[in-house]
């Protein structure tokens, strides 16, 4: 589980994609290399539990790369549009008004 303060940062960030969901529970992800992953499990409006990631790139990928969320993200459109079987990307934020480095959201696929 991850603290309160960061408990508040997911909660908004549920509501970047669905404005009256609401956050059930947050966890760390462990393994990734170039990025933090937070994975969400929220409560949709019409009471359905997804569960979902927030990818945060790492510092050393942001150097290389200061787009990396954002190229990301475009990619994973291009992915599914050509019909493969790669996560939903849900949203990106580059705003810095939750997280100070930009972090994009995508779906969270068991195994």
């Amino acid at each position: 589980m991850t603290d309160s303060a960061d408990n508040e940062k997911f909660e908004r960030v549920a509501r970047r994609i669905d404005p009256r969901s609401r956050l059930i529970q947050s966890w760390s992800l462990i393994g990734g290399a170039s990025a933090q992953m937070t994975a969400l499990e929220v409560m949709r409006a019409d009471g359905q539990v997804q569960k979902l990631i927030v990818r945060q790139p790492g510092d050393g990928t942001l150097k290389q790369n200061p787009r990396a969320a954002a190229d990301e993200f475009t990619l994973l459109q291009h992915l599914r549009s050509a019909g493969l079987a790669t996560p939903t990307p849900y949203h990106l934020d580059q705003s810095g008004e939750i997280f100070p480095a930009p972090y994009l959201v995508i779906e969270y696929i068991e195994g």
